[in-house]
């Protein structure tokens, strides 16, 4: 593979669908993408995956072994997933040559906070990867909506340490207003502050003005992404942030470039 495309963030921000997008631009603009779905609760996805977990974990199947209801089963797959690594690496490395994006399951903690879920990562793709945390662009649109998702972006990127695009997805249902205000957000805590203390008076007490600095302190603090798969809009960015990170140019600064 050329490189990979981990995509995370809370259930009902589209991942699914971005994947989908994703692939279709990437194939559209002459190169080549493949697919793997990682939730083997997914009752449908919008794409037909090159691998899939379902074909060695079935949900219902565990719920009957095991008497448990859905959410047990959840957990329960995602330990499977791990014991059966070598065979879902072995189908991965069988694709062509390309990009592979991973979509993982509708519950961000199904994923993003398995104790498994880091060594599956590397082991899938050798450690050729890079992450997009997907946000909900109507909660983020919100100066506390905005400060909740990106507090969780920082823990899936702490637990990770991969590079990481923070994308506001589903940007059509809001705003060219709303999206201009939350890139200031990102490029400012200080403005983000002053907005969530004029939204919420009576909450906003010292130790967040802490936390929503610790934005830049901490370094996360990047470029926001919006992108809608309504119109393929803002996947050309996503599309050259991989290829600057995984094929860099002379003067790009990546440790996938060629010697």
């Amino acid at each position: 593979m050329i490189g990979s495309l981990f995509v995370t963030g809370p259930a009902g921000t589209g991942k699914s669908t971005f994947c989908a997008s994703l692939k279709n631009f990437i194939q559209l603009n002459d190169a080549e993408c493949y697919i793997v779905n990682l939730d083997p609760g997914a009752d449908f996805v919008p794409y037909e995956a090159d691998v899939d977990v379902r074909e060695w974990i079935s949900l219902s199947e565990i719920m009957q072994d095991y008497s448990l209801g859905p959410n047990g089963a959840q957990i329960v797959a995602s330990d499977m997933i791990l014991e059966r690594t070598d065979e879902i690496t072995r189908a991965v490395n069988e694709l062509g040559e390309g990009y592979v994006v991973f979509d993982t399951p509708g519950q961000i903690e199904l994923f993003s906070f398995r104790q498994g879920s880091m060594r599956l990562v590397d082991d899938l793709t050798g450690g050729r990867t890079m992450m997009s945390f997907l946000a909900d662009s109507v909660i983020a649109s919100t100066p506390s909506g905005f400060v909740s998702q990106k507090m969780l972006f920082g823990s899936v990127f702490y637990r990770f340490f991969k590079p990481m695009l923070f994308v506001l997805n589903k940007s059509d249902l809001v705003g060219s207003e709303d999206l201009a205000r939350a890139r200031r957000w990102e490029e400012d805590p200080d403005l983000l502050y002053d907005d969530l203390r004029d939204e919420k008076q009576a909450m906003v007490k010292e130790y967040l003005l802490g936390v929503v600095r610790s934005f830049r302190d901490s370094e996360l603090t990047s470029r926001l992404y919006t992108t809608s798969s309504n119109g393929m809009s803002g996947f050309e960015d996503i599309y050259s942030q991989m290829n600057l990170f995984f094929l860099g140019g002379e003067e790009s600064d990546t440790a996938y470039k060629d010697d």
